[in-house]
């Protein structure tokens, strides 16, 4: 049985859950451990978390939870219910809060902690620790060290300290915890909280898909999380403080329409009129586009984008994407066309999208 399926059946036989983060916090790690998290619960386990102080710019994953560093946070699921008022009661050492409810009844299973680094976590009978990015049991409070330990890491130098170890070198740590996810309940589990926290995980670590870590599984599994919800746009806007918002739709956008013609190793997006309406662009937010596209598709084989041009009379615009220059020349043989470096733009007087992307494949 693979370290996958390993994980898988720890946290099924598990509902008492810890998850512990470094304290040194960054994209792939809060947004991995934020992701385990809401899917645990949604799960019906017990699930705290131990981390660090969130940096401010991936604050908007955390939706008010859990807490920075210096709270501690009680998280009540209200799933069902409905509380009609709330109060606290401070008297000498305890402090009581009581909740009076208008539907529905909490029960214990309903109340979860989150608290920063260094603070002992109070719940009955943890039963699970999972360790998300700590490369030594050293970085984990030594009272959780009896624990049975699920350890998951992207480093390669990471200690096999947990009972089971999911580490994967040439990976995120938002990749292997997507995959854990699937394993406990596929697509169900990918709503946009979950999926947009993955993604960011995926984003920060590789660079925004400039980092020659990059692969096209990488790419195929962030065209997934997007098309189950995750914000792209938001991630960016969060992330790197883009000005324009037409743009980021539009990359975002063709990154959910791509598609991968497996046989001969062409990514395609097409895009039509009312795609452009829709992300508030035009047809001249294309050249923002295809330059981050040139960048996500460094090590990937060839790209090729399709839209509509409403021009009078209306034509097919396209651009081709290749390092094999003897791909590109095809191209530029069968359409009117310009060729730029690796690129070539193309047009057709054929207004089908979809038949001129047969079209293109045939040639190809």
């Amino acid at each position: 049985m693979d370290a996958t399926n390993l994980a898988k059946n720890l946290i099924e036989r598990s509902q008492n859950i810890l998850i512990s983060a470094p304290p040194e916090l960054q994209g792939d790690n809060t947004g991995s451990a934020l992701a385990l998290f809401y899917t645990l619960k949604k799960l019906g386990k017990n699930v705290n978390i131990e981390i660090g102080d969130i940096p401010e710019k991936f604050k908007f994953l955390a939706n008010g939870r859990p807490a920075s560093a210096g709270n501690f946070v009680i998280s009540v699921n209200t799933e069902g219910k409905e509380i009609s008022q709330m109060r606290y009661e401070k008297s000498g050492k305890d402090l009581k809060i009581y909740l009076t409810m208008g539907k529905g009844r909490v029960d214990r299973d309903d109340v979860s902690f989150a608290s920063s680094p260094g603070q002992e976590l109070t719940h009955p009978r943890y039963d699970l620790l999972i360790s998300l990015g700590n490369q030594s049991l050293e970085n984990i409070p030594q009272n959780f060290w009896t624990l049975p330990i699920l350890n998951i890491d992207n480093q390669s130098q990471s200690e096999n300290f947990g009972e089971v170890n999911l580490i994967e070198a040439a990976s995120s740590l938002a990749e292997i915890t997507t995959n854990l996810i699937k394993s406990l309940g596929g697509r169900d589990l990918f709503d946009k909280e979950v999926s947009t926290c993955l993604l960011t995980g995926i984003i920060w670590f590789y660079q925004n898909f400039r980092n020659p870590k990059t692969r096209p599984k990488t790419f195929e599994a962030s065209a997934l999380l997007i098309e189950w919800g995750a914000d792209h746009q938001e991630i960016i806007q969060h992330l790197y403080k883009q000005k324009n918002l037409s743009q980021i739709k539009l990359l975002g956008k063709i990154l959910e329409n791509l598609d991968l013609h497996e046989s001969k190793e062409i990514y395609s997006a097409s895009i039509k009129e009312s795609d452009f309406k829709e992300c508030r662009a035009s047809p001249k937010d294309i050249a923002f586009v295809f330059e981050e596209l040139k960048f996500h598709f460094r090590y990937l084989p060839n790209l090729l984008i399709l839209w509509e041009s409403h021009a009078s009379p209306a034509i097919t615009k396209g651009i081709f994407y290749s390092p094999d220059r003897s791909l590109t020349e095809k191209i530029a043989e069968n359409f009117e066309s310009a060729s730029k470096g690796a690129g070539v733009l193309f047009f057709s007087k054929e207004t089908d999208l979809n038949i001129v992307k047969e079209k293109v494949l045939n040639i190809l």
